[in-house]
C-alpha cells in the first residue's frame, strides 16, 4: 500500500511539471508573438518620426558622413567578366559648358573662357534608401577649393587638372556644392574661368584666321588604373546654357568645338598605368572687318597717295614731302598691327601685305630723290669731281663719250662765275660766242636772276638730256609700278577669297 502511494505521488509530480513547462512554453510563444508586431510597429513608426524633411536630411547627412574618409577613393567595383578577381577603376565623366569668350591674347598665347566645369562619378558610400528618410532623393555636400581634401570639404573629389594651364582650375573656379542622388551618383558643377596656354594654329592667315586652341584635361595624380575619363553625355561639351551666354561686339566668337579621349602610354616604372586625358579642340573665328577698315584700306590709300607723286611736277618741292608723309603713315599703321601679333619668325598675311606696302612707299621716296637728282643735273656725266681729277691724269680715260675732256664743263662754269655780266662778250679763248653776245649782256637778264641764268650753253644742253631721263623714270613708274602694285594687291585678296570659300 505504501509503495502504491509513492508511485501515485510521483506520477502526479511528473504530470504537474509537464503541465508547468507547457504553460511556460505557451507564454513564451505568446510573448514572442506579441513582440513581433511591436517591433514591426516600431520599424514602421521609425519612417514616420521625422517632423520635416530638414530633420531627415540632417540625420541622413550625419549617417553618411559618420565614417566617411574624404581622402579615400570610392570603392572599386568588381568586374563581372573576371569573376571579381579584378576591380574596375572609378569612371569620371567630364563636361564643359562654354558660356562666352572673355579674351584671346595672341601675343602671350593665352585664352580666358567663361565656362561651367562638370564632373560626374559614383560613390556607393553616399547611397541610401529614400523611404527611410522621408523620401529624400537629393543631398548636397560642400567642396572647397576644388579638392576633397580641403579643410571644409565634405566628400572626395577627383583631382582633374588643366594640363596646359595658365591658372589651375582649383583656384579659377568657384566653390560649390556637389549634388548626390540615392544611388551614390554625384554631379559637381562649378562656374569659373578656364585659362589655358595655347599653341595657336592658323595665325598665319591673320586677320582672316580661325584660331584653334587645344585644352588638355586629366587627373594629375591618379593613373588609368584608378581613374578613367569619359566625355559627359557622349560629347563632353555644350554651348550656351543661359540668355547671357555668347558674344556681342567682340573680336572673337566660338566657331567649332570637339572633344576626344586620348590615352598616353605608361611610364617605364609602371607599365600598367596609362594616363587618359580629354582633348578639347576649340576654334575661334576672328572679326576681320575692323582690320580691313582700319588698316588694310589705310595702307592702300597711303600707297596711292605716294603714287600720286609720279604725276606732280618734278620741280615742285611738295613732291618729296608728300611721298615721305605717305611712307611714314604706312609705317605707323604697320606698327599698330605688329603690336597685336607675337614677335615670331613666321609671317602672317597682314605682315606680308604691310611689307609690300612699305616697299612701294619706299620706292616712291627713292624715285622722287632720283628724279630730282637727274632733273637738276647739269654735268655731262655722273662721274664725281674727285674721280674726274683722277681720270684727267689718265689720257685714255679722260675723255667723255662725245670726245670732250671731262673738265670742259668745269671750265665753262668757272668762266660764267668769274664773269657773270659778260662785259667782254668773249669767251676765255678770245673768240666771240656763237650767238654774238653772252648771257650777261642780254636785256632780259636785267631783272632778278636765279641759278638757271648762270648756266652755260653746254650745261643747259646736258640738263635737257638729264631731264629726259627723269621724265622716262616717271613714265616707267606710272606705267609699270602702279599696275604692278594693283596686280599684287589683287593676288593677296584672291588668296583670302579662296581660303574663305574652301571647305573647312
Amino acid at each position: 500500500m505504501r509503495s502504491g502511494a509513492l508511485l501515485l505521488a510521483a506520477a502526479l509530480a511528473v504530470t504537474s511539471a509537464a503541465h508547468s513547462k507547457l504553460l511556460v512554453a505557451q507564454g513564451i510563444e505568446e510573448e514572442s508573438m506579441d513582440a513581433i508586431p511591436a517591433e514591426n510597429n516600431a520599424t514602421s513608426s521609425s519612417t514616420r518620426i521625422w517632423k520635416n524633411k530638414s530633420e531627415a536630411q540632417a540625420a541622413l547627412r550625419a549617417h553618411l558622413l559618420e565614417n566617411y574618409d574624404r581622402g579615400s577613393m570610392p570603392p572599386f567595383v568588381p568586374t563581372p567578366e573576371n569573376n571579381g578577381s579584378e576591380y574596375a577603376p572609378t569612371t569620371i565623366e567630364v563636361g564643359i559648358n562654354f558660356h562666352r569668350i572673355l579674351e584671346v591674347d595672341v601675343v602671350r598665347s593665352e585664352v580666358d573662357l567663361l565656362t561651367w566645369m562638370r564632373f560626374i562619378w559614383n560613390d556607393t558610400r553616399l547611397s541610401w534608401d529614400p523611404e527611410e528618410y522621408a523620401g529624400i532623393d537629393k543631398l548636397w555636400f560642400w567642396v572647397e577649393s576644388g579638392a576633397g581634401m580641403s579643410e571644409t570639404s565634405e566628400i572626395w573629389t577627383p583631382d582633374i587638372e588643366l594640363w596646359n594651364q595658365m591658372e589651375s582650375i582649383q583656384t579659377s573656379y568657384a566653390n560649390t556644392f556637389a549634388a548626390v542622388d540615392p544611388s551614390g551618383g554625384i554631379f559637381w558643377s562649378r562656374p569659373g574661368h578656364l585659362k589655358p596656354v595655347c599653341k595657336f594654329v592658323g595665325l598665319e592667315r591673320f586677320p582672316f584666321d580661325n584660331l584653334e586652341c587645344v585644352i588638355e584635361l586629366g587627373s594629375w595624380g591618379h593613373s588609368g588604373k584608378f581613374l578613367r575619363l569619359e566625355p559627359f553625355d557622349g560629347t563632353g561639351f555644350s554651348i550656351g546654357g543661359s540668355d547671357t551666354s555668347g558674344e556681342s561686339f567682340s573680336e572673337f566668337t566660338l566657331d567649332t568645338i570637339s572633344a576626344e579621349l586620348i590615352i598616353y602610354p605608361p611610364y617605364p616604372s609602371d607599365p600598367l598605368a596609362d594616363w587618359p586625358v580629354i582633348m578639347y579642340s576649340i576654334s575661334f573665328h576672328r572679326s576681320w572687318q575692323p582690320y580691313i577698315r582700319g588698316y588694310l584700306i589705310s595702307q592702300i590709300i597711303f600707297n596711292i597717295i605716294g603714287f600720286a607723286c609720279f604725276w606732280l611736277p618734278i620741280q615742285s618741292g611738295e613732291r618729296l614731302g608728300l611721298s615721305i608723309t605717305a611712307m611714314l603713315s604706312a609705317v605707323a599703321a604697320d606698327l599698330v598691327v605688329v603690336s597685336k601679333l607675337p614677335s615670331a619668325s613666321e609671317l602672317t598675311w597682314m605682315q606680308k601685305f604691310s611689307m609690300l606696302s612699305q616697299a612701294f612707299a619706299g620706292y616712291c621716296v627713292l624715285e622722287g630723290v632720283i628724279v630730282s637728282y637727274f632733273y637738276f643735273q647739269v654735268s655731262n656725266n655722273l662721274v664725281p669731281n674727285y674721280l674726274q681729277c683722277i681720270f684727267a691724269r689718265m689720257p685714255k680715260l679722260g675723255r667723255s663719250p662725245s670726245g670732250e675732256p671731262l673738265g670742259a664743263s668745269s671750265d665753262s662754269r668757272l668762266d660764267i662765275l668769274t664773269n657773270p655780266l659778260g662785259n667782254s662778250g668773249e669767251s676765255r679763248d678770245g673768240s666771240n660766242p656763237s650767238n654774238g653776245e653772252s648771257y650777261g649782256r642780254r636785256p632780259s637778264f636785267r631783272g632778278p636772276r636765279d641759278a638757271d641764268d648762270f648756266r652755260t650753253r653746254q650745261e643747259q644742253k646736258n640738263n635737257a638730256g638729264w631731264q629726259r631721263v627723269a621724265s622716262h623714270i616717271d613714265s616707267f613708274s606710272q606705267l609699270v609700278v602702279v599696275p604692278l602694285y594693283l596686280a599684287i594687291v589683287c593676288v593677296f585678296l584672291v588668296q583670302v577669297t579662296e581660303h574663305h570659300e574652301s571647305p573647312a
